[in-house]
């Protein structure tokens, strides 16, 4: 479930919701190629387009499930409108877990909140705060469907992005506000990043851009960067990881992040090493 439909498409085939063409230069049709399959197969599949029919959606005991709700990336839950129809990322995990939990040999998902990427690389501190709280709901959803006594949930990063801090604002001041001023006078972000398209030119005379009159609470606002980039950089310190259920007990510490699908496998008792299945008496 996502978005990326006109990667499915070629380029002469109109999308389902009128959102331009295909990308595919190969001709391929790979959702009629997965349908034809499916019913080949003589098996029970669901391919879905829109955040309505997800949320009528029940029929949990299907074979196969395919939803692709937008032509290219989904859009900032922050900037939805009801004519976009886009599904909740806490909507696709409990519809996904549904599904999963129907089957007898037990399941791995996947779940990304890939926005809050996208957002950060833009230094859309706004947007990608609030697809944090997405992924949240998301989270607190699958707790709540899920038996913590045999289903394993990790909750992780592959990077951090040069997000900081910064200043001594009062208490209760708006996080997306003014978090002090320079020794010239000029106010500066609570939140700022390292590099990308935020960088405000200095003006002509040299000043530092003086964001006070800006509209920070624009929900695709541009927090200030302090090296101009087209797209924010990542970080490099290390990232968290949140662990509950079965062998939850095994994220402690520092570790490679290659530790992670061991971990997995181990306590999934699959694959070809160790597993915890294997050394109970």
């Amino acid at each position: 479930m996502g978005g990326g439909r006109r990667q499915f498409m070629g380029v002469d085939f109109e999308d389902v919701e009128g959102e331009g063409y295909g990308y595919r230069t190969d001709g391929a049709d790979l959702i009629g190629e997965w349908m034809d399959d499916k019913e080949l197969r003589g098996s029970e599949y669901q391919y879905l387009t829109s955040g309505q029919s997800l949320r009528d959606f029940t029929d949990y005991s299907t074979e196969f499930f395919m939803g692709l709700f937008s032509s290219t990336h989904m859009e900032y839950n922050l900037e939805q409108t009801p004519e976009m129809d886009d599904p909740t990322l806490m909507e696709m995990t409990n519809k996904a877990l549904q599904i999963l939990k129907t089957k007898e040999n037990g399941f791995v998902v996947f779940i990304e909140a890939g926005l809050i990427d996208h957002g950060h690389h833009g230094n859309k501190a706004r947007q990608a705060l609030d697809e944090t709280l997405q992924l949240d709901a998301a989270v607190t959803a699958a707790l709540e469907l899920v038996d913590l006594d045999e289903t394993l949930i990790i909750v992780t990063a592959d990077h951090s992005h040069a997000l900081t801090i910064n200043g001594y604002p009062d208490r209760g001041n708006d996080i997306f506000g003014l978090g002090g001023h320079g020794h010239d006078g000029l106010y500066y972000s609570t939140l700022m990043y390292g590099t990308g398209p935020g960088y405000k030119e200095p003006d002509e005379n040299g000043t530092r851009y003086d964001i006070s009159e800006d509209d920070m609470a624009y929900e695709a606002y541009r927090f200030m960067a302090a090296a101009p980039e087209t797209s924010s950089n990542h970080a490099g310190e290390d990232v968290t990881i949140y662990a509950a259920g079965p062998q939850s007990h095994l994220f402690r510490g520092l570790y490679q992040q290659n530790y992670i699908p061991h971990v997995l496998a181990y306590a999934a008792c699959i694959g070809d090493g160790l597993k915890y299945c294997d050394i109970q008496p």
